[in-house]
């Protein structure tokens, strides 16, 4: 989820995760599988929190080459770049976490599956969507209703 300028910007110039803010596993571009974890970035007032109000919204579908991931066990705050593979030379592609236990998460729970890149050639976006949710609809069925259309 991001604001409808930032996703102009990216439609326009692609993801660069040299505009994104550390997050809990680097310095990438961030993407999810759930919707409802993309929904928590969707609008700046209530910024990581998966609030029902009826403000516009904005989310990209993108298209993402993970290539060889490394799965994260632990987070890894103040990194600029993949993990190093520990069988041959170079770096991974990208990282994946499962939901699941990680080794200082705030909650030491990973609850969304995410997927990070660090190079902006590995993801293009393939659709904006804007939505805005009525009042007292639950955002899971929300989004189980977007992905019968």
């Amino acid at each position: 989820g991001t604001s409808w300028d930032s996703a102009d910007s990216i439609v326009q110039t692609g993801f660069d995760n040299r505009m994104c803010q550390r997050g809990m596993y680097g310095a990438g571009v961030y993407f999810a599988s759930a919707g409802c974890k993309s929904h928590q970035y969707t609008y700046a007032e209530h910024f990581h929190s998966c609030c029902g109000c009826d403000r516009e919204r904005t989310l990209i579908i993108a298209r993402v080459a993970l290539g060889d991931a490394a799965l994260a066990t632990e987070t890894r705050y103040h990194e600029r770049r993949p993990p190093v593979r520990s069988n041959s030379s170079g770096t991974h592609d990208s990282i994946v976490v499962h939901p699941g236990l990680i080794t200082g998460h705030h909650s030491q729970n990973q609850v969304h599956q995410e997927y990070m890149i660090f190079d902006r050639e590995q993801a293009y976006p393939s659709y904006v969507v804007q939505y805005a949710l009525k009042k007292r609809l639950c955002i899971k069925d929300m989004f189980a209703n977007l992905a019968k259309v």
